[in-house]
């Protein structure tokens, strides 16, 4: 399978690393607006690879290429895809968790009939590898015979594929931001304040591991602890105080209070 990828970012990265390593696909060209992000993934890959940048590079209707994976910033969607053409028959797939399906007949539909979703239910960073065996695909396509290839290359690389909607994905995907994205942000927090008084993070990892594997094990509504759950007031008025004194951000203090009265009225 000759495959396009547009995009050369965190998610784009990983995908194109797992499909190089497939011998039934073969990576032809890689386009990114950050030439220099395009050329690094080229020499991880294969230095034969075509390399493109710029929104005038988006015609690979000469191309034989059988797929486009699409894994670019959902604010660059419309500008990209405006100016996308792709030989016939080519499917074109995109890798968002919030775009729906639907916005990919933004391209050249009259030469893009083949659509789709091929979604990784995951949090990508280039540093950090990840194993795809257990990583959920969440497969999406405007007709069955395109549901079954991308269904068929997905279940090469896990053993979690799923046939998911639109509508569902965008679900998911507010679930995910979060599991993942908030629930990080919390950490950083918790990294903030302990390096203000030269403490290590080192201290919360066990503490971090062992809330996570609680909530798998026996579900987050079941696993919840601390001041806010037992109501005790007057140590969530002392948590306060001192976060006020840090002067670190005013932002803390409210998420504080929110995360508080939230936990509180469930």
């Amino acid at each position: 399978m000759k495959t396009i990828f547009i995009g050369a970012g965190n998610v784009a990265w990983h995908l194109a690393m797992l499909f190089f390593k497939n011998k039934n696909v073969q990576i032809t060209h890689i386009w990114s607006r950050n030439k220099e992000n395009a050329e690094l993934l080229k020499d991880k890959l294969d230095k034969n690879i075509e390399i493109y940048h710029s929104l005038d590079s988006l015609d690979f209707s000469k191309t034989d290429a059988d797929l486009a994976i699409l894994s670019i910033a959902d604010g660059a969607f419309e500008s990209v895809l405006s100016k996308l053409i792709l030989p016939k028959n080519c499917i074109l797939a995109h890798t968002s968790g919030a775009q729906p399906m639907e916005i990919l007949k933004l391209a050249n539909y009259n030469s893009i009939k083949n659509i789709g979703v091929f979604y990784p239910l995951q949090t990508f960073s280039k540093a950090k590898e990840v194993d795809f065996s257990s990583i959920p695909f969440c497969i999406e396509a405007n007709n069955k015979e395109i549901e079954e290839k991308l269904t068929s290359l997905a279940n090469q690389f896990s053993q979690k594929v799923f046939q998911v909607s639109s509508k569902d994905r965008s679900i998911l995907h507010v679930a995910a931001v979060f599991v993942c994205n908030f629930s990080n942000y919390l950490w950083t927090i918790s990294e903030t304040i302990l390096k203000e008084k030269n403490l290590p993070f080192d201290m919360m990892k066990p503490l971090l591991e062992e809330t996570l594997q609680k909530a798998l094990e026996i579900n987050p509504s079941n696993a919840q602890t601390g001041p806010a759950i037992r109501n005790d007031e007057k140590v969530i008025e002392k948590h306060l105080n001192m976060i006020e004194e840090m002067n670190l951000n005013s932002n803390f203090s409210r998420i504080y209070k929110l995360m508080t009265e939230s936990i509180q009225q469930k």
